[in-house]
């Protein structure tokens, strides 16, 4: 920045500071019709690290200034809501939902900056309140810092009183009904800050504060320690000749200083290190899925295996009584569109025992394996879970009535992987866990005789139970997680109509088609703990539709005692996701 903009920046602040606080108070007041049933959104109070352009409305910066940081990068908040989708602009001028402004301690005035506390009750005094899936981002105590050096460093409850009442914060914006609630630590390198970020997080566990918190600090260091692999060549120096709420790239010490420096100023990150930290902080909410996408994964697996043998379950392999050996070997193919964006390719294998007493009444018991690769696209990465089932089925028939049953548990070994993007490093976390599974079905018909078939309708059940034994992502890092046990459960009902003929004639055959509706559309619990975080956070995850067309078909033809068997499965008419079952085998009557 040229002496003379300095001049003229400088002036115009002063002349606008007079104006500062009516006009922020008024800014912050434009929002508030819209708050009301709208879409989640990204809300933020904080200071300079957040703030998103507050002083373009009292100051006459050119185009792209205005942040602290190297302008015109984005701040990290702003980087965070991009990757989950969301618009994030300020309050002050433009009706957003950042409320952050350079200079705010936690409840004090600095000069006419508004406090951080000030900011929420102003955005309460609006009108303002909170919809499900918004998430709050909080941060301070940068200011309060620099109050406590201003003061020689001797007042230490500066910084405790501020920590505490920024924790206080957190805690009436859970009273207000944020359930997303994001708060961080402070990038430390001083006693002072130190001091800071332990009373906060000891005052988040005190409060018991259901909170995602983010080790600033943490981050920093991995940066610091691992710089060249950043791309970043000075960590002790700064990009900006200036204060960085003026820095446009014709103030940074060389034109890609926003890329090679740590820090734009003394105190405010270069856009580089901005955009790590929106990265991180976002790639632990997307972590937030990874129990749901194993769990799908087991529950796709009993669904699949059951797919295989519903047509010996039903028909059996001969007529009268006597026994038989069936495999088939299938692969299938799943998406979701929901909360992972979870897709996942598996090779099935099944091998049983099916045992007629008669032609109505018949037992079986089956045993399954399933090798499933995944992707989660929401988080970069992939998903190996190898799964062993086994199964025990029962038909029985009275007249026009019939009735078939089964039930499956079920193990699983499961490994991931997601790769984070920080900057221009790709960062691996892998981490290993165990499944649990069970599931049980029932459905009730009613045929008639039509030709060699008997077509009807078929009223079922089904319930289905996967557990996630918790794990702990490798590496240790800031963007690590820790996911206590999780849990899925479905309970199914279906109605649909259903055609059969038993291998009488040479060939059997099943096709069913049924309207599904899931009972249990609570949503999925989860319980993470980010690395370095004095709290576990606890939300939730919904996935998608629950009601959709099922289809099964499957046919068997018997050349003596062999019988050559193929069929295939599908979820339909689902609005979050497709599932698609096909598999071929043989069977072997005694």
């Amino acid at each position: 920045m040229t002496p003379t903009k300095l001049k003229l920046v400088l002036s115009a602040a002063t002349a606008a500071m007079a104006l500062m606080a009516p006009a922020a108070v008024q800014a912050q007041q434009t929002p508030s019709a819209a708050s009301e049933a709208q879409a989640p959104r990204v809300i933020v109070f904080g200071d300079s690290l957040s703030d998103g352009g507050f002083f373009n409305t009292v100051l006459p910066l050119p185009p792209g200034e205005g942040s602290f940081t190297t302008n015109p990068d984005p701040v990290a908040p702003e980087v965070f809501s991009g990757l989950l989708g969301f618009d994030l602009n300020p309050v002050y001028g433009q009706g957003g939902t950042n409320y952050a402004i350079g200079g705010a301690r936690v409840t004090q005035r600095n000069g006419l900056a508004i406090p951080i506390v000030q900011q929420f009750e102003n955005f309460l005094a609006a009108g303002g309140s909170f919809a499900p899936g918004d998430i709050v981002y909080v941060q301070g105590g940068g200011n309060d810092y620099f109050s406590f050096l201003a003061g020689g460093a001797a007042d230490p409850t500066i910084l405790t009183t501020a920590a505490t009442e920024l924790a206080a914060l957190v805690q009436r914006i859970e009273a207000a009904g944020a359930d997303r609630i994001v708060t961080l630590a402070i990038q430390s390198n001083s006693p002072g800050l130190d001091l800071f970020n332990t009373t906060y997080k000891q005052a988040l566990a005190a409060n018991n504060s259901n909170v995602l918190f983010f080790d600033t600090a943490q981050l920093f260091n991995e940066i610091v320690a691992n710089a060249g692999a950043f791309g970043i060549t000075n960590v002790t120096g700064t990009a900006c000749t200036g204060s960085s709420l003026t820095c446009g790239p014709e103030d940074y010490v060389t034109p890609n200083a926003n890329r090679t420096y740590l820090m734009a100023d003394a105190v405010h990150p270069a856009g580089i290190t901005q955009e790590i930290q929106g990265q991180a902080i976002a790639s632990l909410f997307t972590g937030f899925t990874l129990p749901g996408s194993i769990a799908r994964s087991g529950q796709r697996a009993i669904r699949d295996q059951r797919a295989m043998f519903e047509t010996v379950q039903r028909n059996g392999l001969g007529t009268g009584g006597g026994a038989g050996l069936f495999g088939n070997i299938g692969y299938s193919y799943s998406a979701e569109d929901g909360a992972s964006n979870f897709d996942q390719r598996a090779v099935i294998g099944t091998l049983g025992l099916d045992y007629s007493l008669s032609d109505a009444v018949g037992i079986g018991i089956v045993g399954g394996y399933s090798d499933g690769d995944g992707d989660y696209t929401s988080n970069n990465g992939a998903l190996d879970q190898e799964s062993w089932t086994v199964s025990a089925y029962g038909r029985a028939g009275i007249g026009p009535f019939g009735i078939i049953a089964d039930a499956t548990y079920g193990q699983g070994d499961v490994a991931m992987s997601r790769s984070i993007l920080l900057g221009p490093v790709t960062r691996v976390q892998d981490a290993d866990t165990d499944t649990e599974l069970f599931g049980a079905r029932a459905s009730l018909h009613y045929t008639v005789p039509v030709g060699m078939m008997s077509v009807g309708p078929e009223i079922g059940v089904a319930y289905e139970r996967v557990e996630v034994d918790g794990f702990t992502e490798s590496g240790g890092f800031s963007t690590s997680l820790t996911l206590a046990d999780a849990e899925l459960e479905s309970l199914t009902g279906r109605a649909g109509l259903v055609a059969t003929a038993p291998l009488a004639g040479g060939v059997g055959f099943l096709a069913r088609a049924s309207y599904v509706h899931e009972f249990k559309d609570e949503a999925n619990r989860f319980t993470v703990t980010a690395s370095g975080a004095p709290v576990s956070y606890n939300s939730s995850y919904a996935f998608g539709d629950d009601d959709y067309g099922e289809i099964a078909l499957g046919v068997d033809g018997a050349m003596g005692a062999v019988i050559l068997r193929a069929g295939a499965s599908a979820e339909i008419f689902r609005n979050d996701g497709q599932a698609v079952t096909a598999y071929a085998g043989l069977g072997l009557r005694f």
